[in-house]
């Protein structure tokens, strides 16, 4: 009854447990942001982790999400996390790393003539 169902509200009982550990999870990567400055939780994280469990099949679920497999992360949630800046990667991958070099290079030699032959 509609009853039952305000005294259940007033104790702070959790109709969806799923949605409570998201919300729990995301205080938890704010609290990690203000304290480190980012959100590039280790895979390890001794102070939280449940925080790193968590961190970590964010990634996974994210990964299957782009490779348009079957995953349990919508897309609604991914733009939470990203709007918080949650690195989805721990690692740059090489192509990353490749384009972050060049760049550089060319950002600081842009003075400079150079024929550059690929």
């Amino acid at each position: 009854t509609n009853e039952r169902i305000k005294i259940l509200n007033s104790h702070g009982f959790v109709w969806d447990s799923h949605e409570a550990a998201w919300e729990e999870r995301i205080r938890q990567l704010n609290d990690f942001k203000e304290k480190h400055g980012n959100c590039s939780i280790p895979a390890r994280y001794p102070d939280n982790p449940q925080l790193a469990t968590w961190a970590k099949c964010q990634r996974r679920q994210y990964k299957l999400h782009n490779e348009g497999k079957p995953c349990n992360i919508s897309v609604e949630r991914i733009l939470s996390l990203e709007r918080l800046g949650f690195e989805w990667e721990l690692r740059p991958s090489k192509a990353t790393e490749t384009r972050d070099i060049l760049g550089s290079f060319l950002s600081s030699n842009a003075e400079k003539d150079y024929d550059l032959m690929l």
